[in-house]
């Protein structure tokens, strides 16, 4: 109750917190030395008036007049100015960073405005055509079984998906590893053990953190889009419910396969201390499965993307994804989904014997060799 109030907390303070502080566009100090910038600065504000739209402040731009270029360099130096337009033909700054300058390439796309201003004039278009020409993007993009006003929120929602599993596998796996571990230590096992099966304390142990981490976790994401509506912080898209239901459906699928494999890996560990580097290889599996996820958004039909997506440990990540990119057919999914759930059945059953092998083993870590063949006894 403590963490799930302090997570709301948090979320709230994460959506109100930038509107407040942030709430006022960049103002941008432009060093101005010679003829034939304002024509630049004002194509420069035009854009961004387009970039912004009409729910937005636009960036401002404010000049600083220079006698010559040395004077104008000197207040780059100083600070005083981002940059210096120079005779309407060049541009200073004061550094060249590895990944560019958003106002570089503001002011080069104005500049180049400027330029296809003095090219078109003649043919009577307007400069502010020109802004809107540059602004806009021309192209429709249709996919060949024809347009689809969802596919630009797809991946997004996809990938949100994607950091959403890869956060609840490692936070509430961990629940259910130390659970597990908790009670062997302090030998509440041997009196649960009494009345239940191992198999059955597994079922109930992975069943009861995922229920009670899945509902914190409902509770937040819920808590966030009421937040969100109320106080529109942020531009809600219209989210496609088809994408929004696979998302779920790959999130409980890998819930569970991570869960079981975590309770497994609990039992092995005679400490708390000690629990960490049993569930290892779980969480080593969670990242590359994320990391191969990445690879699928650039390649979702690519050899390892189609592979991974039968892997239980990696098919929770990369199948929505390729699914989002239209990258994966409907019997490949279906297939998918299949050998997930199947694996799961398996992944219960060989858990469950490990976990009988290594509940009653206290005192120091027990080898997944040694509690597997313990449970034969």
């Amino acid at each position: 109750m403590i963490s799930s109030g302090i997570t709301l907390l948090l979320v709230g303070a994460g959506l109100i917190l930038p509107g407040i502080i942030g709430g006022e566009a960049a103002t941008h100090h432009i060093g101005i030395v010679g003829e034939g910038n304002a024509p630049i600065v004002q194509a420069a504000r035009d854009l961004a008036v387009a970039d912004a739209g009409t729910d937005k402040n636009p960036e401002k731009f404010e000049t600083v007049n220079y006698a010559n270029q040395e004077e104008a360099e000197a207040g780059l130096v100083a600070g005083k100015v981002d940059l210096v337009l120079v005779g309407g033909a060049k541009l200073l700054q004061e550094r060249t960073g590895f990944s560019g300058n958003g106002l570089v390439d503001t002011l080069q796309r104005a500049a180049g405005s400027v330029r296809l201003q003095r090219l078109v004039q003649e043919n009577g278009q307007a400069a502010a055509d020109v802004i809107a020409i540059l602004s806009s993007t021309p192209l429709e993009v249709t996919g060949l079984d024809g347009a689809d006003p969802e596919a630009d929120f797809r991946p997004v929602i996809a990938y949100a998906g994607l950091l959403l599993m890869y956060i609840a596998i490692l936070s509430y796996g961990s629940w259910t590893l130390t659970g597990v571990t908790e009670e062997k230590n302090n030998r509440v096992v041997e009196v649960l053990l009494a009345t239940l099966r191992p198999w059955q304390l597994l079922g109930g142990k992975v069943l009861g953190i995922g229920i009670l981490g899945i509902g914190q976790f409902v509770l937040t994401i819920g808590f966030a889009f009421a937040l969100v509506n109320l106080t529109e912080v942020v531009d809600i898209p219209p989210l496609p419910i088809d994408d929004l239901l696979f998302v779920i459906l790959w999130f409980i699928l890998g819930f569970a396969v991570y869960s079981v494999s975590y309770a497994a890996a609990g039992s092995l560990a005679s400490r708390p201390e000690d629990a960490q580097a049993a569930a290892f290889p779980m969480t080593m599996l969670a990242v590359a499965g994320f990391f191969v996820s990445i690879n699928a958004l650039d390649d979702p039909t690519s050899m390892l993307a189609r592979v991974t997506s039968f892997i239980p440990f990696t098919a929770p990540f990369v199948v929505p994804i390729r699914r989002s990119l239209d990258g994966i057919g409907t019997v490949e999914h279906v297939a998918s989904a299949l050998v997930a759930i199947v694996s799961i059945v398996v992944l219960v059953r060989l858990s469950a014997r490990i976990y009988t092998g290594g509940l009653l083993r206290f005192g120091r870590r027990v080898k997944l060799r040694e509690a597997w063949r313990a449970a034969r006894l």
